[in-house]
């Protein structure tokens, strides 16, 4: 895991570099879906990836964690954009980098450590049930052109006190 720790005002911010990829299946208008078992205090559906490991390039990073969680070998991504989960009482942020690709390969692992993978269509994850904590927001950003970076920021008792696109 890659921690560093950057400089604002009044002082400095961990930071916890991650990464995330919505594979999308053309052929069948799905993306692969990660019900994920409570881990690091969250659970639900989500896509997969994870963290950066110390001296790991970004993009090497998504292609190693999609590897282990799916056992799909992904290739072409695109960083959609980024998303900032700022813990502001701790002063702790996780910056994660969102990739996308329809280019994969390989025998999918449907259960793993991690939880259970399926493919699901986009209308109809939009409206499931279950999904972890800001994946919506995530998916809008995934979706929306216009958009390259979400900042959630929470409080205490994991209040969330604002969630702002840019």
């Amino acid at each position: 895991m890659t921690i560093i720790y950057h400089n604002f005002i009044g002082g400095f911010m961990e930071t916890i570099l991650q990464n995330m990829c919505m594979i999308y299946d053309r052929d069948n208008d799905k993306i692969l879906i990660l019900d994920k078992v409570k881990k690091y205090g969250w659970e639900g559906l989500t896509f997969v990836g994870g963290h950066v490991e110390k001296g790991e390039v970004l993009y090497d990073s998504c292609v190693r964690e999609v590897f282990e969680e799916t056992g799909l070998t992904v290739e072409n991504l695109k960083l959609k954009g980024t998303v900032s989960w700022i813990d502001e009482i701790n002063d702790k942020r996780e910056l994660g980098f969102l990739y996308y690709t329809e280019d994969f390969s390989g025998e999918l692992i449907e259960n793993n450590v991690e939880g259970k993978l399926f493919w699901m269509g986009i209308d109809e994850f939009k409206n499931a049930d279950g999904k972890s904590y800001s994946i919506d927001k995530i998916f809008d950003l995934y979706l929306d052109d216009n958009y390259t970076e979400l900042i959630i920021k929470w409080g205490r008792n994991d209040e969330v006190v604002s969630e702002i696109f840019f």
